[in-house]
């Protein structure tokens, strides 16, 4: 409800809207209380990461959000001059990009399975979707994993031996779908930019990120992030969020110490301009913890062996007289000589 009652405030090209909703919740008959875009509700058939296939979409094309989200003030979708293809932001697969945190790393590896070479990552909320390839990609997905996603990591079954939970993505992703465009040879559909260098705009700003860590947490997580307090503490928790603020007054007298850059009109956190520190603590949740890589990696030298004794320096221990009567022994098993032979040799000598 929200996201459609600030609709009408923003500057957007949507003209239309498809509302899911689960199974169980009755769809409103007032949308058009909430905004003049046209608006209708489906209800699902699967779950909610199947929303990508299983909206009914009548336009050419479309975009997705969920309610964790509203439209950004100023939506300005980008089309080359021309040959009039939609610009859409990547971000490059590197390991600083992408391959330390687990669930960016799994996405790469599922939208490998279309094109072994892929290595665009493309944000589900990033995409602008052409419908009939998306029916076409939505497909054969479902082809390769089954109708609700059921099939997805089957393939990678002594994974799931070693490791309870795989983090990763239940259902199709922006990335698998980019993925499927070049084995089909349609990226050309698409001009795609590198975010890393020319940064990008979101079409969809995140409002509630707390509320959507929360929602999206096991019973078990929500248990132990909570604990026996209930929910107190909860509160006082912030998302340092900079870019949920899109004016210059909300941004620069924000408590998060924002900065708002007026060639781009967009809040950012000081630590992105001029090596700033960071305004909030790094987090350890689990889809932002580095994962090891399946090489070996690089140790540091083994410890060094000790130069000297780590115990004092004694000249004659009292064990020290077993090793003299070994050592006698053994070398009078050798020479085959008596206890004498000592004594004869002096007096030779002399």
């Amino acid at each position: 409800v929200h996201l459609l009652s600030h609709l009408d405030e923003k500057d957007h090209p949507f003209s239309e809207l498809v509302v899911m909703l689960p199974p169980n919740v009755e769809a409103h008959d007032d949308y058009g209380n909430f905004t003049s875009v046209p608006t209708h509700a489906q209800h699902r058939d699967n779950a909610d990461y199947m929303d990508m296939c299983e909206a009914d979409v009548k336009t050419e094309w479309f975009m997705l959000t969920n309610s964790y989200h509203h439209v950004a003030n100023h939506v300005d979708l980008m089309f080359t001059p021309g040959k009039f293809q939609p610009v859409i932001p990547f971000t490059p697969a590197t390991y600083p990009f992408c391959f330390k945190f687990p669930y960016c790393k799994e996405t790469i590896n599922l939208s490998q399975r279309f094109n072994p070479d892929h290595a665009k990552v493309v944000l589900d909320f990033d995409m602008l979707y052409h419908t009939e390839t998306r029916n076409a990609f939505c497909k054969k997905w479902k082809e390769m994993n089954g109708e609700q996603g059921e099939e997805l990591y089957t393939y990678q079954k002594n994974r799931i031996l070693r490791r309870k939970k795989i983090i990763g993505p239940s259902g199709p992703t922006g990335t698998s779908y980019t993925a499927y465009l070049y084995e089909q040879g349609k990226d050309k559909m698409y001009k795609l930019v590198d975010r890393s260098l020319y940064g990008a705009r979101a079409p969809f700003i995140k409002i509630f990120g707390k509320e959507e860590k929360l929602d999206g947490m096991s019973e078990e997580e929500l248990a132990q992030k909570i604990g026996d307090t209930g929910m107190m503490g909860m509160d006082n928790e912030t998302d340092c969020n900079c870019f949920a603020f899109e004016t210059s007054q909300i941004c620069e007298g924000s408590p998060l110490g924002c900065i708002w850059r007026p060639l781009f009109e967009s809040c950012h956190p000081p630590e992105m301009i001029d090596d700033g520190t960071p305004i909030c603590p790094e987090t350890s949740v689990p889809t932002l913890s580095p994962t090891q890589s399946g090489f070996m990696l690089d140790t540091e030298a083994p410890t060094i062996a000790p130069t000297s004794s780590p115990v004092a320096n004694i000249t004659d221990p009292w064990y020290s007289a077993y090793f003299h009567i070994s050592e006698r022994t053994r070398l009078l098993d050798k020479k085959e000589v008596t206890p004498d032979d000592d004594e004869i040799g002096d007096a030779t000598d002399l």
